[in-house]
């Protein structure tokens, strides 16, 4: 049996909790209501989630005010950009792992958290803000992403049934492709991304492959050090022909 001291003990054990867990929520709801009422000296667009954007996937059925993730990554699939596979994203999808590791392992909203706290997912974004709200925010490079996706894919489809012309038989490669392959894939210069058809079966660029080359040196070594080897103005020799400069380099 149990004893009355016993279950007045009890009682003011639970008493306890539910003021410390009410306490908690209060005091959550107060950091929350302070930061999305008065952004102006709050924010940074390039450190901080702008908090009309915040807004949007926050649960206010709930107390604590909880950002519902998987709101949040759907809006930011619309934007055009890959959160499971975009290397800037990396570390924020790593944060919403539900993975004890704290890595992310299954690369879909499966493997992420449902809800994260306010103070949390501000932490997780943080790094990522500048990214986030220019994506958010429709100022992006191409802001109705969707529509344009879709006038991509419908200029596939017109393309799919034409079969006329034959490849190009002066290269090997170029004459053993598979004419029937046929794939659109775009990725513009805020990273949105979006493929349609053959995207994953392997092809010979040729000459594709130079201006990416020179792109990734450019990236890597810096303008000056690339064109002290390489010039920028038309040679009028040969596109293959391999010579040195004047300089000897």
């Amino acid at each position: 049996m149990t004893s009355t001291s016993e279950a007045v003990a009890d009682l003011d054990l639970n008493k306890f909790a539910q003021s410390k867990s009410r306490d908690r929520r209060d005091s959550m709801r107060d950091r929350r209501s302070s930061y999305l009422d008065n952004p102006n000296d709050k924010t940074d667009d390039k450190k901080t989630l702008a908090p009309s954007l915040l807004r949007l996937y926050i649960d206010e059925m709930e107390d604590d005010g909880r950002v519902y993730i998987r709101n949040f990554l759907k809006h930011l699939k619309k934007t055009g950009l890959r959160p499971f596979s975009d290397f800037r994203l990396t570390s924020l999808m790593n944060k919403l792992s539900n993975d004890p590791s704290g890595v992310l392992t299954i690369n879909s909203e499966i493997g992420c958290k449902k809800f994260m706290h306010v103070d949390e997912f501000i932490e997780a974004t943080s790094p990522v803000a500048y990214l986030l709200n220019k994506a958010l925010s429709s100022n992006f490079v191409i802001p109705e992403f969707p529509d344009f996706c879709k006038e991509i894919a419908k200029i596939y489809k017109e393309l799919l049934p034409i079969k006329g012309g034959l490849n190009a038989q002066y290269i090997p490669q170029l004459a053993r492709a598979n004419p029937e392959y046929l794939g659109i894939s775009i990725c513009t210069v805020d990273g949105q991304r979006f493929s349609i058809g053959d995207v994953n079966v392997p092809f010979c660029i040729q000459s594709c492959s130079k201006a990416l080359n020179y792109a990734i040196n450019v990236a890597e070594l810096g303008p000056d050090k690339v064109h002290q080897h390489l010039g920028k103005e038309p040679s009028g020799i040969g596109f293959n022909q391999i010579q040195l400069d004047k300089n000897g380099s």
